[in-house]
């Protein structure tokens, strides 16, 4: 009875509906978050071979991606203030870990597995983001390198870069079509 009461309290119990719709829409989630693992695995080989015109091949599935991404935050979004007024909870207050709290245990543990499967996915994008991304940011001042030798720049001559910080050339760096060259 003091259970009932304390749930009374923190708020109802969501209804089994919205859960599960909630849940499908997060699962939904992960599975867009996780079609975009290969896509920037494809970018990254294509940076690393050196295959410049591959590297924006994806690039319109991943837009329609981020399309749905967004699509399925929207919902979920939706679905959460519609359960904070079922729940009699703000929905500034509501989270899924009290939605989990709320709720009776089967579904408590569907959306904590739905929960989980949509954090480990995102985690595994924002990894392979920012792996990518460091790839790229070494693969372009390869590229200013090799356009600096180029021009006649010679190691050890100052270089203005767009940040305006002066950077004296350091290094000799080539990138052919499926090799990159990095000499110190």
């Amino acid at each position: 009875m003091k259970s009932n009461n304390a749930q009374m309290a923190a708020g109802r119990a969501p209804q089994a509906e919205q859960l599960d719709s909630l849940c499908r829409v997060m699962d939904a989630e992960a599975g867009a978050y996780q079609a975009l693992l290969p896509l920037l695995s494809e970018q990254r080989q294509a940076a690393v071979e050196a295959r410049f015109e591959q590297l924006v091949n994806p690039v319109g599935d991943k837009d329609e991606l981020l399309k749905s991404l967004r699509n399925f935050e929207n919902q979920r979004m939706q679905l959460m203030e519609a359960l904070s007024a079922a729940c009699r909870i703000p929905a500034a207050e509501l989270t899924v870990s009290r939605l989990m709290a709320l709720s009776p245990q089967p579904a408590a543990e569907r959306l904590n597995a739905s929960r989980c499967r949509l954090q480990a996915a995102v985690e595994m994008v924002r990894r392979s983001s920012r792996s990518n991304q460091q790839l790229l940011r070494h693969l372009l001042e390869l590229m200013k390198s090799s356009l600096d030798l180029l021009g006649g720049k010679e190691p050890g001559d100052r270089t203005y870069r767009e940040n305006g910080r002066v950077q004296a050339a350091q290094s000799v760096a080539t990138a052919q079509p499926g090799h990159i060259s990095y000499e110190v």
